[in-house]
């Protein structure tokens, strides 16, 4: 993302900020802690993690990089305006958005609600959306940019129980396309697509066995496998539209 200024091949470019939503916890913290590494500084976003956020940017601090907290509810356009706003008092510029900040619940197609489709979406759908509605303008003012969303191979292999967290993720995957149609040349916008990568708590052992069982790796993935693939998008200028999917193979059942 370092780039010379204008008229002065020489000199050193900015050092690039991140702004990682959901960026407190789980696959976010690996992703700020990759980027950090990667030479970003770091905006890390969280909505109820306030404790968590505060210990990441001590260590994103520890790395060399500075690092600042925000809290917002990505659903809601006023508190996303304003988040961008506090970004750019603290930093003064935006290159990359990975947008993270997910939600997950099980959802019996028995018991839908229309509540169902309004948490998983707006969290999901909406949130990515006005995140880069935001993001976009200050990028193509600044010349370039890039936009990772993370998907889910939901999106593309739906899961029964979960139908409103599917059609979430499915808006995203044609959000990131679409977006890196219409923001070309200036700002990148692609998508990781994890597989498993976390197992939920109150999964038992054998459920864990037969979700392991149809992954050609032998395991599921972690963190700092998605953290590593959007480092890789972040830092790959002539890579834009693609949703990468980060599964150990799952997707080819």
């Amino acid at each position: 993302m370092d780039r010379p200024t204008p008229g002065s091949p020489t000199a050193v470019s900015p050092v690039p900020i991140a702004l990682v939503t959901g960026g407190a916890k789980r696959v976010g913290r690996a992703i700020v802690l990759e980027l950090a590494r990667a030479g970003h500084d770091i905006a890390i976003h969280h909505r109820s993690s306030p404790g968590e956020a505060e210990t990441l940017a001590a260590e994103v601090l520890a790395l060399g990089r500075r690092a600042a907290v925000f809290r917002a509810d990505l659903t809601v356009a006023a508190e996303v305006a304003a988040l961008f706003h506090a970004v750019d008092e603290a930093f003064g510029r935006l290159d990359v958005l990975v947008n993270c900040a997910a939600v997950f619940r099980r959802t019996p197609v028995q018991t839908l609600t229309e509540a169902d489709f309004d948490f998983h979406v707006g969290a999901n759908l909406k949130a990515p959306y006005l995140c880069c509605l935001e993001a976009a303008p200050r990028m193509q003012a600044a010349g370039c940019g890039r936009i990772v969303n993370i998907t889910d191979v939901a999106a593309e292999r739906p899961f029964k129980s979960h139908v409103p967290y599917c059609v979430s993720k499915a808006g995203l995957v044609m959000l990131t396309r679409s977006l890196a149609k219409a923001l070309a040349p200036a700002i990148t916008v692609n998508a990781v697509s994890p597989g498993t990568v976390l197992f939920r708590d109150d999964e038992s052992q054998e459920d864990r066995r037969r979700v392991i069982a149809r992954i050609p790796q032998g395991r599921i993935g972690t963190p700092e496998d998605i953290a590593r693939t959007v480092r890789f998008l972040v830092e790959s200028p002539h890579v834009t539209g693609v949703i990468l999917a980060v599964d150990g193979g799952r997707s080819l059942d």
